[in-house]
């Protein structure tokens, strides 16, 4: 769906419907048969499962001995970057202690796990007795493509 959509951007509003708009993509690429026959293939053959759930139900559910990657809404770097209406009802500051919390119980039980987010404060305290390495990444976080900012992301 976000190959269609406006800058690739995927949200939803406060009923949890999609309502992101329109990109302007001369030909985007989205109805491939060969490639989604082969996604579905690998998929199926791999006992992949896709679900819609609460991430926390998932998370639950993971073996001891797994691996885990997990790339929240990011923590907003600032009063003007605060956008983190992905989901219904948005991902709080509660949200990301929330997910902590979830990361701790993976790591009581043996579960590793490899998380973005923005490198704010507030995060970088969460996770202060964790491995934190920070990658400097472009983003293109304007409307207009070509006015670009950096931001940055780690794990």
């Amino acid at each position: 769906m976000n190959k269609t959509c406006y800058n690739g951007l995927f949200r939803v509003n406060s009923s949890g419907e999609f309502n992101s708009p329109f990109g302007r993509y001369r030909n985007p690429n989205i109805v491939n048969s060969q490639t989604l026959r082969a996604v579905s293939a690998y998929l199926n053959s791999n006992e992949i499962r896709i679900t819609s759930l609460d991430y926390s139900e998932v998370l639950c559910s993971l073996p001891e001995g797994g691996f885990v990657y997990l790339d929240p809404p990011y923590d907003p770097v600032s009063d003007t970057s605060s956008f983190t209406g992905y989901s219904k009802g948005g991902f709080s500051r509660e949200e990301q202690i929330r997910l902590r919390e979830h990361c701790d119980e993976l790591d009581r039980r043996g579960i590793k796990f490899m998380l973005s987010n923005s490198s704010t404060e507030f995060i970088r305290e969460q996770y202060s007795h964790y491995n934190i390495a920070v990658v400097q990444a472009k983003r293109v976080i304007n409307s207009v493509a070509t006015k670009w900012a950096r931001s940055t992301r780690w794990w």
